[in-house]
């Protein structure tokens, strides 16, 4: 099944492997060598993501060329207009 804002995410990070519900890469806004950056996808369409080594999700997301509207389902943004 497509995941749109997980595939668009996903395919910006390094080193990902599966964890549970979601995955774990590095975190692209410091120097991560062991990741630390989850990536979990929402029953909403959304994606939560968190870096366990404290880098804010705005810093994370501009590191990759991403914003925040990038983490939820296009279409359930433009039907609740």
């Amino acid at each position: 099944m497509s995941h749109p804002p997980l595939d668009r995410i996903l395919s910006k990070l390094k080193k990902k492997k599966n964890q549970g519900e979601g995955y774990l890469a590095c975190c692209p806004a410091h120097d991560d060598q062991t990741p630390s950056l989850s990536v979990t996808p929402k029953p909403d369409g959304s994606v939560l993501v968190f870096c366990h080594a404290g880098c804010k999700t705005e810093d994370v997301l501009a590191a990759v060329g991403l914003k925040f509207h990038d983490l939820f389902n296009q279409k359930i943004l433009y039907a609740s207009n």
